[in-house]
């Protein structure tokens, strides 16, 4: 046995060990927690302190349950010498949607539901939800099927209530009634019933209770109530539960997840004992320390100091650059350097909070030829919001693109419904005319009612009104705000999918960002031009991924991967830590975002890059950001910083006291006399201004700087900083 045991340090050794009672061993990132797992299972099985078929194991993935069934065959057979097939197979290793549909498999019947049921996935909830959205004449473009099945989720498992006597409590009810019918769970099924089946029928919970005699829970931070509640039957019993987590990774809050798990384990089983792992082999010691510095601040965790053997590394480059576009050029140049020091493409990954952050990186990378793939995402400019809008572009430019009109001719609800459509759709068939023609003719279709009629002219009247401004020669990006608040489409997001509208609004306002660095850098400001370009980027080579590239992700799919380089960027108040609409900082929010930056931070093994800019675009236009404060909290001694040219000027010679990593500066607002005068330019740098064409933001402004050469800039856009 001493054989097994030489492969772990004292602290796993003693987890390993302890093999009667509640356990909670606290395992910080990297510190091998699947492997004190699969030890203390083979160690239970080779001393003869249970037999397999005592043992339960439940995770949350089938890869972390096929990698632990793996091990713990290895160890048993090529360790231990253990070839007996019983004690190899007769653990009990599973999801825990998997170990729910064996249970209810056996014994569902109990509950008036056939054992022969079959287990809807996501397609098969959606396509279900879709046909009685379509009884129901709910709209699916207000509510899509897989916002329902989201939703439902969420009811099911505890998180989300349904309002009495609503539409989608009618929905729900339906569903549910057709579930039954079909003989057929859904995945949120699979737990409550596992759970109400061992509330009322206790004979049936003490043969699993016999079955789960040594009960073994990884991730246990990540467990929601109604996983809770099945872990608590199962353990009642014997007592011998070992759950493995970090609270410091606890980052689905948004998902159901329930911190209070794992840090009240103490509490729940209260002869219990903890071990925590504390040794990681993944990451240099200047990650580690400075990951440290920052997850301490946090009130809401065990406490614990990660340490490593391995080396002390480089230290953490801090970078702070003028703004979003140097920031995305300094990320790019950085991995061609360390390409060209011998580290392949796949070791690199970008971290970012949201996904709109992928934009200008994206663009970034194809400019320089460098391979990337976005992980657990969609490219941007395939995000259905974004779809959505440019349809509305194009058909400004041109009305009778059918296909985009189709799209959105009920986005935001108009109360457009599908009789109407195919009532316009065959009026066009019959006509030869495309659907706008048909909708130009409208008083004419005798098939359709006036509140039909008054819906679409009122859709006409939108788009006529836009074409005039864009046949005016408006800014495409103007034309994009307008359209934007003229639609209310923020708050059709809002309201649509209100646990995605954030991230949505922000990809529609990164929308505008990349229109107004277009017409900024190009100098063109009209609308077609623009899509031209969009339509051009979207057929490159690159934009479908390469798996041997830069891997781009969130910091929510980060975790549990690794890479020899990780870069983190957007460390901005307000992007990290991530601050809602309509939702000012909060204690709690502000705690899980500091753990979503310690998990992205433990996820570098050798190099460690942190980012962020001084201005960035949003909503279109350049706003003055400031450093995030968990840039501050991480302790110096591990820090090297970056800062890139800085073209800003106090508005007095007092400084304000403010963090060393910010300024405030002066940016000029209007159109005043510059020609002549010195300005400062994000991207350019210094320059003299040498004529003004026009006033207001559609002024054309010719700077020469000195070293990009002359450059038309539009006013409105140029955040031109007067510097004399």
């Amino acid at each position: 046995m001493e054989k097994l045991l030489n492969d772990l340090n004292p602290r796993q050794i003693e987890a390993v060990r302890l093999v009667g009672g509640p356990l909670l061993i606290v395992a910080g990132a990297g510190s091998g927690k699947t492997r004190v797992i699969t030890y203390k299972i083979a160690y239970l099985i080779a001393n003869n302190i249970a037999s397999p078929d005592e043992i339960t194991a439940v995770t949350f993935t089938n890869k972390a349950a096929g990698e632990m069934k793996s091990r713990v065959r290895q160890l048993l057979t090529e360790k231990l010498g253990i070839n007996d097939y019983y004690a190899v197979s007769g653990v009990t290793v599973s999801t825990f949607h998997s170990y729910c549909a064996g249970v209810l498999r056996q014994h569902v019947d109990r509950l008036g539901i056939s054992r022969d049921f079959v287990i809807y996935d996501s397609d098969d909830q959606k396509t279900l939800i879709s046909k009685l959205m379509d009884e129901h004449n709910i709209d699916k473009k207000q509510f899509t099927p897989r916002d329902m099945v989201s939703y439902f989720s969420s009811v099911k498992n505890g998180t989300a209530a349904l309002r009495p006597n609503s539409n989608i409590q009618r929905l729900y009810d339906d569903y549910e009634k057709e579930l039954r019918k079909a003989e057929a769970l859904d995945f949120g099924d699979l737990l409550r019933f596992t759970v109400k089946l061992f509330s009322e029928h206790k004979d049936v919970l003490e043969i699993y209770q016999d079955r789960a005699k040594y009960l073994f829970v990884d991730e246990y931070q990540d467990t929601n109530r109604i996983q809770y509640k099945l872990i608590r039957f199962l353990s009642l019993k014997h007592g011998n539960i070992c759950v493995v987590g970090d609270e410091d990774q606890s980052i689905y809050k948004w998902r159901g997840a329930d911190i209070r798990n794992i840090l009240d384990f103490e509490k729940d089983y209260t002869d219990s004992s903890i071990v925590k792992l504390e040794e990681n082999y993944r990451s240099t010691k200047n990650i580690i320390n400075a990951s440290s510095t920052l997850i301490e601040k946090n009130f809401q965790r065990k406490g614990k100091t990660l340490f490593t053997s391995n080396s002390d590394g480089e230290k953490i480059k801090v970078a702070t650059l003028v703004n979003d576009i140097r920031e995305s050029e300094y990320i790019t140049s950085q991995i061609a350097k360390r390409f060209d020091e011998g580290f392949h493409y796949d070791d690199m990954a970008i971290f970012y909070r949201i996904n709109a952050q992928s934009r200008l990186i994206e663009e970034h990378l194809r400019r320089a030829k460098i391979p990337y793939k976005i992980v657990g995402g969609i490219r941007f400019y395939d995000r259905k919001e974004i779809r959505d809008i440019i349809s509305y572009l194009r058909l400004i430019i041109n009305p009778h693109d059918s296909v985009s009109l189709a799209r959105i001719i009920n986005v935001p609800s108009r109360g457009i419904g599908k009789t109407t459509l195919e009532k316009l759709d065959e009026w066009s068939r019959h006509k030869n005319i495309s659907l706008y023609s048909s909708l130009l003719t409208v008083s004419e279709i005798p098939s359709l009612s006036p509140a039909a009629k008054a819906k679409l002219t009122s859709l006409v009247n939108l788009f006529e009104e836009l074409r005039v401004q864009n046949s005016e020669g408006s800014v495409g990006s103007g034309l994009l705000r307008i359209l934007i608040e003229k639609i209310q489409y923020f708050e059709y997001l809002k309201e649509k999918s209100p646990h995605e509208a954030d991230e949505r609004i922000d990809n529609v306002s990164e929308l505008m960002n990349a229109m107004a660095d277009f017409e900024e850098n190009s100098g063109d400001t009209a609308l077609e031009v623009f899509l031209e370009s969009v339509s051009l980027i979207g057929d490159t080579d690159l934009e479908n991924g390469d798996n041997n590239g830069v891997k781009l992700m969130t910091l929510h799919s980060a975790k549990g991967l690794e890479f020899p380089v990780v870069f983190v960027q957007g460390l901005e108040y307000g992007l990290l830590p991530y601050i809602r609409y309509g939702n000012g900082e909060q204690d709690n929010d502000v705690e899980e975002e500091r753990r979503l930056l310690y998990v992205g931070m433990t996820r570098a093994k050798e190099i460690l890059y942190l980012s962020w800019a001084r201005s960035r675009r949003i909503f279109g236009g350049i706003k003055a950001r400031y450093p995030s404060k968990f840039l501050d909290e991480i302790k110096e001694n591990y820090v090297e910083h970056y800062k890139d040219t800085e073209p800003y000027y106090e508005k007095t010679e007092i400084k304000p006291k403010v963090s060393p990593y910010s300024q405030e500066f002066y940016v000029a607002d209007e159109t005043p006399q510059i020609v002549g005068h010195k300005v400062m330019h994000a991207t350019y740098g210094e320059g003299i201004v040498r004529a003004v064409d026009g006033s207001g933001d559609k002024a054309r402004v010719t700077v020469q700087f000195r070293n990009y050469g002359t450059k038309k800039l539009l006013w409105g856009f140029a955040n031109l900083m007067v510097v004399s």
